[in-house]
């Protein structure tokens, strides 16, 4: 999954306006603080350092606000994921491999015991080097136009071309030729200008130079490019990797895969105690409720209970559920934990709004037990 043939990745052009990068929502992240490590951090062989986004971008480290904002971000979502934060950290490009045209470009990096630092994401302000060479292929002008707040007169110079002598001068090319003299800078001995490859000096006789003042209400702006991109296989892996453990529990080593519940494919296992005497009946009824409350659970009555717990703790499932025969008279289920393996007996009414609740990190599984 770190190499691969073919790969998945999720991409964004964010189109910005050049002045400023100031992003309108980066209070959001203004104290959020992510491990970075600079160019200079890495020339001095020097561990990342913690700044929060506003410090990185006030001590001009991270170039503008709209890179600091998609570094914090894509921190949030990694972490949220299952990437270890303690292995987590965001590098610089160095000069010597940032993108000539790039004004500033990080790297998502989380530490592997087998591949050491893997870049899952980069993230790049491109400035308007795309839209610029687009244009300059498609001849369409790739400009926003931003309204001023209120208009402003300015003078202009304008240049008016002699159709009638350009005419019969260059024949076919005639409005190609007059299409670039408008937007030419003449000098004393003329305007050159380029058409199909060829350079042409127009003299002053073909074209007249008019000093105007106009009403401008809006200017015509190429906007820069923030593009973060984003690994999918190498982010799973990263998950995968950081989120597996080992323990031994009565002997016998415990495989376990910590996934945060959120992600957890399976959220919910639910066990009846033994296949009879109605407690399966149960337990597939709760496995139904659970999955119309949107959580993702699955049934299981194949095998000791202790195996089962194991099954589910190796496939990262946060939370199981087991009927026994208490749960017959009083409607009381137990919850267990993956993570400490405690237990507790909530109500089958109140479990799937538990669940929902623990999931959601809006409860402490310590907390039931108080």
């Amino acid at each position: 999954m770190i190499r691969l043939r073919e790969f998945t990745q999720a991409e964004a052009e964010i189109f910005v306006h050049p002045e400023g990068k100031r992003h309108p929502r980066f209070e959001r992240y203004t104290g959020y603080e992510v491990p970075l490590l600079g160019c200079c951090a890495q020339e001095e062989k020097k561990e990342p350092v913690r700044l929060t986004m506003g410090e990185a971008v006030g001590s001009g480290l991270v170039a503008n606000e709209y890179v600091a904002y998609y570094i914090a971000l894509t921190h949030e979502i990694l972490v949220t994921i299952g990437v270890d934060p303690a292995r987590l950290r965001f590098r610089q490009h160095l000069t010597t491999e940032r993108a000539h045209y790039a004004a500033d470009c990080w790297d998502a990096e989380a530490l592997s015991e087998r591949f050491g630092w893997v870049e899952l994401v980069g993230i790049a302000d491109r400035t308007d080097y795309d839209l610029r060479a687009h244009s300059a292929v498609s001849g369409v002008a790739l400009t926003a136009y931003i309204p001023l707040e209120a208009p402003r007169m300015e003078r202009t110079r304008r240049i008016i071309p002699d159709m009638r002598a350009l005419g019969p001068k260059f024949r076919g090319k005639a409005k190609e030729v007059a299409d670039a003299l408008v937007k030419a800078d003449p000098g004393p001995v003329g305007a050159e200008i380029q058409v199909d490859g060829e350079t042409i000096l127009i003299p002053p006789s073909l074209y007249q130079v008019r000093e105007e003042e106009v009403e401008v209400r809006g200017t015509e702006v190429m906007p820069h490019v923030i593009e973060p991109s984003y690994g999918i296989d190498r982010m799973c892996y990263a998950v995968l990797e950081h989120s597996y453990g080992e323990d031994i529990v009565e002997g016998e080593v415990r495989r376990v895969l910590r996934l945060p519940p959120a992600v957890a494919p399976v959220q919910a296992g639910v066990f009846p105690l033994v296949s009879r005497d109605g407690l399966d009946r149960v337990a597939m009824e709760i496995a139904s409720d659970l999955t119309r409350a949107g959580i993702f659970a699955e049934f299981d009555e194949s095998g000791a209970i202790g195996r089962r717990y194991r099954r589910q703790d190796e496939i990262g499932t946060p939370f199981a559920i087991t009927v026994d025969y208490q749960t017959l008279d009083d409607r009381t289920v137990t919850i267990r934990e993956r993570d400490s393996m405690a237990q507790v007996r909530v109500t089958r009414d109140t479990l799937p709004a538990t669940l929902r609740d623990l999931i959601a990190g809006t409860l402490s599984f310590a907390s039931l037990g108080t």
